[in-house]
This record gives structure tokens, sequence and C-alpha cells, in this order.
């Protein structure tokens, strides 16, 4: 793919290839309607650059990956934007046809696809709630005592779920009632 500036976004879904076309316009639309990449001539060049890169580098696709990796980071492109574009090229790679193996960078583009996971809680983080608790339960006589009596005995019935278990009815074999009248 060539370099584009002004006019990318126009020039890309306007080419011979039909293929092509669909895929460029498809992406355009996603950019504009998402409203994540204030330029959407900027968005088009570096989706096609990424594309130009991923099969310039078909025959060492590790270092394709790094090189479009480092072409979004240098362009100043957040995580969702970069996932927005990824997203695209993985998208028309998969869909397309071509005389060379673009497997392993396909490959490698798909894991670029997804948005980073929050991490998870940490044990430090479970700790420290923990404690939090274990004092408050500590402070729980005197917080009653400082409720009025109509608070205190609502706050008690919201706490009984967690000392008592719950009783279900007692049933005979065969699920037949006991026949206790009580």
């Amino acid at each position: 793919m060539s370099k584009r500036k002004t006019g990318a976004a126009e020039a890309a879904i306007h080419t011979n290839n039909e293929h092509w076309n669909g895929y460029a316009l498809a992406f355009l639309c996603k950019v504009k309607e998402g409203g994540k990449f204030p330029d959407v001539d900027k968005a088009m060049d570096l989706y096609c650059d990424v594309l130009g890169i991923i099969q310039d580098h078909h025959d060492k696709p590790l270092k394709g990956d790094r090189a479009a990796e480092a072409l979004l980071a240098k362009a100043g492109m957040n995580e969702e934007q970069c996932v927005e574009i990824n997203l695209a090229a993985y998208t028309y790679l998969k869909g397309s046809e071509f005389d060379v193996d673009l497997s392993v960078g396909i490959a490698l583009l798909k894991g670029r696809t997804k948005a980073k996971e929050a991490e998870p809680w940490t044990k430090g983080t479970r700790e420290g709630l923990q404690e939090l608790v274990r004092r408050e339960l500590a402070e729980l006589p005197e917080t009653l005592k400082a409720l009025d009596p109509k608070d205190r005995i609502a706050t008690l019935c919201k706490l009984l779920p967690y000392v008592f278990p719950k009783l279900n009815n007692v049933e005979g074999k065969d699920e037949q009632p006991t026949g206790w009248n009580w």
C-alpha cells in the first residue's frame, strides 16, 4: 500500500479493487461511527500501512508484527485505536487471498485485536479488604448501640442470613410429606 496523506480515506475506498473497497469502506464507517479517531485520513493511512507491513514481511512475520506495533505507537494511537486498526487489518487479511503465505502474520495480528483486560485483584487487595471487614466487625457492637432500636432490629434482620442457614421444608422418602401436622 502506498503512503497517502490528505484524502487517504477517500482514495482508499475508490480503487479498481472492489474487494478492497468493501473492506476499506467498512473500516471507514467504523471509524466515523465510533468517534475514536479525530482524523479519518490518518486512521485510513495507518490501516493501509499496517496491511502493507504485514504483507511486506510475509517471510519474517514477527518482524512485521513488531513494525506494525511500532508504527501505531509512533503515530500516537491509544490502545483502543490500535485495537480498531488491527481488527480491521486482521479482518481484511483473513478474508482475502494472497500469492504468499500470510498465515503466521495473520495469527500474530489476531493477538492484537483484543483490548487488554484489567488486571485481576491482587492478593494484597484481597487481604486489605479482609482486614477492613475484620475492623468493621470488631466495631459492630458499638455501631449497633448507636442506632435507634428500629434501625438496630432492621440491621440485625439483614445480617441473619449470613449467620443462620435458611431452613427448608422437610420431606419424607419419595418426596412425600411426612404427615406431621404441627
